[in-house]
């Protein structure tokens, strides 16, 4: 990447000093559950419900646009952005399949059309041929959006035709003919560059508008943990809690474990599931999963149940004394992350929040809740 006035190794050093890469690993889980429902060979197959938002959640659409928002968002605009779809309008409540007339007269000519636009543009991807890609009838973010989740070695995950072309230019990429041409340059100058050349592409997306939209260089902070306000000061019960931790651990565990299964996928790694060790069963390891987080990287994953204190209005989970010396040891410290699991009203799983030990331990308050009591018997 050439240096100039707008971009330089110095911001693209400390910009990676400061950026969450927990991020990065929400975006590659996301992109993982993607590509785990919808591969490449199952689009010749799909159906139209399996297509059209408003339908289920875990549509195409659903997932190309809401349920992938952590790779790239292309969210605003109204639904006939996706050619056909299933809801109401301001004048019709009823709810009902709506198309636009550029795909067909009828459901299925825009079905039809839709579905042969899709598979078109996947082709044209693959083949880099941009003047296919921008004469695709399906809408320009709907298509960026697609080609980044399917060919993130080949197209950026911006989804804006705007801010594709001010990006390219910003960074000393001339001006083209072809918006999709520009995604694709974007991420070759990602790739030429010493710095920027192992970056994720939402962390290069992050960088750009970092710099060149929003106007600085802090990044917004994925989650950010802080002290509860009082200590908490009070008696356990901990027959209540191993029952609890029971009943709702395995459940957590086996949540962690298919969301990291996606996360690998989603960083183009599916080789590396199944070389995960599961260590549950023996305590000492100090952790529950064997993962990865690069080929030769090892990554050592704790599952927590996230459980909240009303009383004190904070959070907290229950911490081993041979998990915390584990995830501090020169051995493991650098690679220890909490998958901290959190259950919806209906008492399931429905979110995940990755942190690294030792930087969560600089923001939280950690006190000893148990003890060990040994003695010898002597017969008199």
């Amino acid at each position: 990447m050439p240096k100039s006035a707008n971009i330089n190794t110095d911001e693209l050093i400390a910009f990676a000093e400061i950026f969450s890469r927990k991020s990065d690993d929400k975006a590659a889980n996301a992109r993982g559950e993607f590509l785990t429902a919808f591969p490449l060979n199952r689009l010749k197959k799909i159906s139209l419900d399996e297509y059209v938002i408003g339908k289920s959640a875990t549509s195409f659409c659903s997932y190309v646009e809401p349920k992938t928002k952590a790779w790239a968002s292309m969210q605003g605009g109204a639904a006939n952005k996706f050619g056909i779809y299933f809801g109401k309008t301001k004048s019709d409540p009823a709810k009902q399949y709506r198309f636009t007339k550029k795909f067909g007269n009828t459901e299925k000519e825009a079905f039809d059309g839709v579905k042969s636009a899709l598979l078109n543009l996947v082709k044209a991807g693959k083949l880099k041929n941009f003047s296919e890609i921008d004469e695709n009838p399906l809408s320009q973010m709907f298509k960026a959006k697609i080609l980044s989740l399917y060919f993130p070695e080949l197209y950026l995950n911006v989804c804006s035709s705007e801010h594709l072309e001010k990006f390219a230019l910003e960074i000393g990429i001339p001006k083209q003919k072809y918006v999709s041409e520009y995604q694709h340059l974007l991420v070759e100058k990602k790739l030429t560059n010493n710095i920027s050349k192992d970056w994720s592409n939402p962390m290069f997306m992050t960088f750009l508008y970092t710099k060149f939209i929003d106007g600085n260089m802090i990044t917004s902070a994925s989650t950010i943990v802080k002290k509860p306000h009082k200590k908490a000061k009070r008696r356990v019960n901990f027959e209540d809690i191993s029952a609890i931790r029971d009943a709702i651990g395995k459940k957590s565990e086996e949540f962690a474990l298919n969301w990291e299964k996606n996360r690998l996928i989603g960083l183009g790694y599916p080789e590396l599931i199944k070389k995960i060790e599961d260590r549950r069963d023996i305590p000492a390891y100090g952790y529950d999963f064997l993962s990865f987080s690069a080929p030769e990287l090892e990554r050592y994953i704790e599952v927590k149940s996230v459980g909240r204190d009303w009383k004190e209005a904070s959070l907290r989970f229950y911490l081993s004394d041979n998990e915390r010396s584990v995830s501090e040891s020169d051995e493991s410290g650098h690679e220890y992350y909490f998958y901290l699991v959190f259950y919806g009203k209906d008492l399931k799983p429905c979110d995940l929040l990755i942190k690294h030990a030792q930087e969560f331990y600089l923001s939280c308050e950690i006190s000893p809740c148990a003890y060990m009591v040994r003695f010898n018997l002597e017969e008199t």
